[in-house]
């Protein structure tokens, strides 16, 4: 299998090896589906790390032999595409992205579902589907302008080069640089931070927060409504007010 699961506390690893490149092919993406599925159900994750095995690439794209020739073909891989990138951003827990060495094409698209992105000192990221006279058809249009503005997201997919970690993190691609070396670990203790944070708060801001990007600002307040009225009536928010109320650290269940 190409995708290696791991439990480290409250936070799930999921490593792509696919090695020496990490290139995603059409079973992976199943493969990956399926995860996020597990993963979804599993109320013991409070958090998710991505990142690919080996030091080449967390993802250097697609495998370009599997590419297919034929209109309702394409139409069809790309709808594959797209709910393997959907399965990722859906999510209920908040996935943190590990990334190194190549993050090319469907890489990239992958990277951007997640939801916080760290890149160490080795990665370059980049877009190159239009020097195959294609474009990044798996959610890339759609994610990256949402990202980081409509023409730098057009330069980079119009040019099809690639930026360092540094320039990245100036566009917004990527959340944090790091040394190389590092981006797993770094991510890894990013999402333990978040993972002892009381779940069906971080749960209920990841929710509000995309449906407010996706939906707009009238549904995403109208969510926040429902949210805020359920988390009043939790364990945990009545243990963080007793804990602020009696000067003492709170002790929170997820629940």
């Amino acid at each position: 299998m190409a995708l290696v699961v791991e439990r480290d506390g409250a936070v799930a690893v999921v490593t792509l090896d696919n090695g020496p490149l990490n290139l995603l092919t059409m079973a992976d993406r199943a493969e990956l589906v399926a995860v996020a599925g597990r993963l979804r159900d599993d109320r013991g994750t409070r958090a998710i790390v991505l990142t690919g095995a080996g030091p080449k690439a967390f993802c250097a794209g697609s495998d370009v032999n599997e590419f297919p020739a034929g209109s309702e073909a394409g139409r069809e891989r790309a709808r594959r595409e797209h709910a393997c990138y959907a399965a990722v951003a859906a999510l209920p827990q908040p996935v943190v992205a590990a990334l190194h060495g190549h993050v090319l094409g469907g890489g990239v698209e992958l990277a951007l579902a997640c939801d916080i992105r760290v890149a160490d000192a080795t990665a370059r990221l980049g877009l190159p589907e239009v020097t195959l006279g294609l474009f990044p058809s798996g959610g890339g249009t759609q994610r990256l302008p949402r990202l980081i503005g409509a023409s730098r997201a057009k330069e980079l997919m119009f040019l099809g080069g690639t930026v360092d970690a540094d320039e990245a993190a100036r566009l917004g691609v990527v959340d944090h640089v790091v040394d190389a070396g590092r981006a797993t670990e770094h991510a890894r203790a990013l999402a333990a931070e978040i993972a002892a944070r009381p779940a069906l708060a971080v749960r209920a801001i990841k929710a509000a927060v995309d449906v407010g990007m996706d939906d707009g600002m009238v549904v995403g307040t109208a969510l926040e409504e429902r949210l805020i009225g359920e988390l009043f009536a939790s364990h945990d928010a009545h243990e963080g007010v007793a804990a602020l109320l009696a000067r003492r650290p709170p002790h929170f269940e997820h629940r």
